[in-house]
Protein backbone atom coordinates (compact mmCIF):
# COMPACT_ATOMS: atom_id res chain seq x y z
CA UNK A 1 0.00 0.00 0.00
CA UNK A 2 1.16 3.53 -0.77
CA UNK A 3 0.23 6.80 0.97
CA UNK A 4 -0.40 10.17 -0.68
CA UNK A 5 -1.02 13.64 0.75
CA UNK A 6 -1.51 17.18 -0.59
CA UNK A 7 -1.25 20.31 1.60
CA UNK A 8 -4.25 21.73 -0.25
CA UNK A 9 -6.39 18.89 1.19
CA UNK A 10 -6.08 20.47 4.65
CA UNK A 11 -6.68 24.02 3.46
CA UNK A 12 -3.08 25.12 2.95
CA UNK A 13 -2.46 27.41 -0.02
CA UNK A 14 0.41 25.24 -1.13
CA UNK A 15 1.06 23.01 -4.12
CA UNK A 16 3.14 20.51 -2.15
CA UNK A 17 2.26 16.84 -2.32
CA UNK A 18 3.79 13.52 -1.36
CA UNK A 19 3.05 10.59 -3.61
CA UNK A 20 3.55 6.89 -2.90
CA UNK A 21 5.13 7.02 0.56
CA UNK A 22 5.61 3.47 1.84
CA UNK A 23 3.97 4.15 5.22
CA UNK A 24 1.97 6.79 7.05
CA UNK A 25 4.94 7.33 9.39
CA UNK A 26 7.28 7.94 6.44
CA UNK A 27 4.80 10.44 4.98
CA UNK A 28 4.50 12.29 8.30
CA UNK A 29 8.28 12.51 8.65
CA UNK A 30 8.53 14.03 5.17
CA UNK A 31 5.77 16.47 6.06
CA UNK A 32 7.65 17.63 9.15
CA UNK A 33 10.55 18.68 6.92
CA UNK A 34 8.22 20.41 4.47
CA UNK A 35 6.31 22.17 7.30
CA UNK A 36 9.57 23.57 8.67
CA UNK A 37 11.17 24.52 5.34
CA UNK A 38 8.09 25.92 3.58
CA UNK A 39 5.71 26.98 6.32
CA UNK A 40 8.13 27.93 9.12
CA UNK A 41 6.64 25.44 11.57
CA UNK A 42 9.02 23.93 14.11
CA UNK A 43 6.38 21.34 14.97
CA UNK A 44 2.99 20.37 13.62
CA UNK A 45 0.17 20.99 16.13
CA UNK A 46 -1.78 17.83 17.07
CA UNK A 47 -5.00 19.28 15.60
CA UNK A 48 -3.23 19.65 12.25
CA UNK A 49 -1.72 16.15 12.52
CA UNK A 50 -5.26 14.81 12.97
CA UNK A 51 -6.46 16.75 9.91
CA UNK A 52 -3.46 15.50 7.92
CA UNK A 53 -4.13 11.89 8.91
CA UNK A 54 -7.74 12.32 7.82
CA UNK A 55 -6.61 13.62 4.43
CA UNK A 56 -4.01 10.93 3.69
CA UNK A 57 -5.10 8.81 0.77
CA UNK A 58 -4.14 5.17 0.53
CA UNK A 59 -3.47 3.83 -2.90
CA UNK A 60 -3.49 0.24 -3.91
CA UNK A 61 -6.10 -2.26 -4.90
CA UNK A 62 -9.29 -2.25 -2.85
CA UNK A 63 -11.34 -5.41 -2.32
CA UNK A 64 -14.42 -6.44 -0.38
CA UNK A 65 -16.65 -9.48 0.03
CA UNK A 66 -20.23 -9.39 1.30
CA UNK A 67 -19.33 -12.43 3.42
CA UNK A 68 -17.01 -10.14 5.42
CA UNK A 69 -20.11 -8.47 6.91
CA UNK A 70 -22.20 -11.61 7.28
CA UNK A 71 -23.98 -11.63 3.91
CA UNK A 72 -23.93 -15.04 2.26
CA UNK A 73 -24.50 -13.98 -1.34
CA UNK A 74 -20.99 -14.76 -2.61
CA UNK A 75 -20.45 -11.27 -4.08
CA UNK A 76 -16.90 -9.87 -4.16
CA UNK A 77 -15.22 -6.80 -5.55
CA UNK A 78 -11.51 -7.00 -6.31
CA UNK A 79 -8.96 -4.55 -7.65
CA UNK A 80 -10.93 -1.31 -7.38
CA UNK A 81 -8.62 1.68 -7.73
CA UNK A 82 -10.13 3.67 -4.85
CA UNK A 83 -12.41 3.18 -1.88
CA UNK A 84 -14.95 5.49 -3.53
CA UNK A 85 -14.96 3.36 -6.69
CA UNK A 86 -15.48 0.22 -4.61
CA UNK A 87 -18.35 1.81 -2.66
CA UNK A 88 -20.05 2.96 -5.88
CA UNK A 89 -19.82 -0.58 -7.26
CA UNK A 90 -21.06 -1.99 -3.98
CA UNK A 91 -24.05 0.37 -3.89
CA UNK A 92 -25.16 -0.98 -7.29
CA UNK A 93 -24.88 -4.53 -5.97
CA UNK A 94 -26.78 -3.60 -2.80
CA UNK A 95 -29.58 -2.09 -4.86
CA UNK A 96 -29.81 -4.90 -7.44
CA UNK A 97 -29.24 -7.95 -5.22
CA UNK A 98 -30.28 -6.85 -1.73
CA UNK A 99 -33.06 -4.39 -2.66
CA UNK A 100 -31.37 -1.60 -0.68
CA UNK A 101 -31.98 1.92 -2.01
CA UNK A 102 -29.15 3.13 0.25
CA UNK A 103 -26.73 1.30 2.50
CA UNK A 104 -27.56 2.04 6.17
CA UNK A 105 -24.86 4.02 8.01
CA UNK A 106 -24.10 1.23 10.51
CA UNK A 107 -23.70 -1.26 7.64
CA UNK A 108 -21.56 1.22 5.69
CA UNK A 109 -19.31 1.66 8.72
CA UNK A 110 -18.92 -2.13 9.03
CA UNK A 111 -18.18 -2.39 5.29
CA UNK A 112 -15.48 0.31 5.46
CA UNK A 113 -13.81 -1.54 8.33
CA UNK A 114 -13.66 -4.73 6.23
CA UNK A 115 -12.34 -3.22 2.99
CA UNK A 116 -8.90 -4.64 2.23
CA UNK A 117 -6.18 -2.63 0.51
CA UNK A 118 -3.14 -4.28 -1.03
Amino acid sequence: MKYTFRCADVGMDCGFSIMNASSEDELLEMLKIHAKDSHGLTSIPQEMVNRIKGAIKKSGKYSFSCADVGMNCGFQIENSSTEDELLRELSIHAKMSHKMETIPQDTLKAIKQKIKVS
